[in-house]
């Protein structure tokens, strides 16, 4: 894993018009963080806080990329998304891209990469029955990361929970889909929601996957730029992030 806060350093010509890295910490800013707690972005930001205390500060989830970046720049806070992927063709996460199309960083706090390791939780009073697995929900994201576990569930469905991994184990945790429902996602769900257990660990197809992510002072464009722009933006913040990381 690695993390680290991000100091004034060099950037390139290109970066540099654009993006400031800054030495200061805003501790009463808020933190608005991508997607929803039980999230492997809440485990992510939760580590940043624990390696560097300094950057804690309040936390609101706010699902999708755009309306994070909405949110931080219209309540004076700071973003905080997955930027990359190793599992992902492209590497970046696309969801951010359509963000930056809208918004762009003016400052970096702070960068991590993370291992990401994919749970299978199922309600725990079908654990107690020892129910078979019926039905496999997640953001659909995570459903195509998980090929060769699945085909060992010969009789389970699929149901994609576009609202994320968290949402997908709130509703097997209150019992809003049929028995022998399992949510995947990441294992600190087990602990975020009640009667929720995990019965396997590990079920990525790629056992090397790591999510990296950035904590950014962000503001909105004057005008939209095009995806193909938005993504030489990201590359340029991630390349800086894991230059400054080393």
């Amino acid at each position: 894993m690695q993390i680290k806060t991000i100091s004034k350093g060099i950037l390139s010509t290109a970066l540099a018009a654009t993006l400031g890295i800054s030495t200061l910490v805003y501790a009463e800013q808020p933190v608005y963080v991508q997607a929803s707690k039980g999230s492997f972005n809440d485990a992510a930001i939760t580590q940043l806080f624990t390696q560097h205390p300094e950057l804690k500060a309040p936390v609101d989830f706010a699902g999708t990329p755009t309306n994070t970046f909405k949110m931080a720049n219209e309540r004076g806070g700071l973003a905080f998304s997955a930027v990359e992927n190793s599992t992902i063709d492209g590497r970046l996460v696309q969801a951010t891209v359509e963000a930056f199309q809208q918004y762009k960083p003016v400052d970096l706090k702070g960068f991590i990469t993370t291992p990401i390791e994919m749970c299978v939780l199922m309600n725990t009073e079908d654990v107690k029955t020892k129910h078979p697995i019926t039905l496999i929900a997640s953001h659909p994201a995570a459903l195509k990361q998980i090929n060769l576990w699945k085909t060992k569930q010969t009789k389970a469905k699929e149901l994609a929970v576009p609202e994320g991994t968290a949402a997908a184990a709130k509703q097997v945790s209150e019992r809003q889909l049929p028995a022998g429902s399992v949510a995947i996602g990441a294992c600190v769900l087990e602990s975020t929601y009640a009667n929720l257990a995990v019965i396997e660990k590990g079920v990525q197809d790629n056992k090397d996957n790591k999510t990296s992510f950035l904590l950014m002072d962000i503001s909105k464009r004057e005008t939209p730029i095009t995806e193909a722009q938005a993504r030489k933006a990201l590359i340029a913040a991630i390349k800086q992030g894991k230059a400054l990381a080393k």
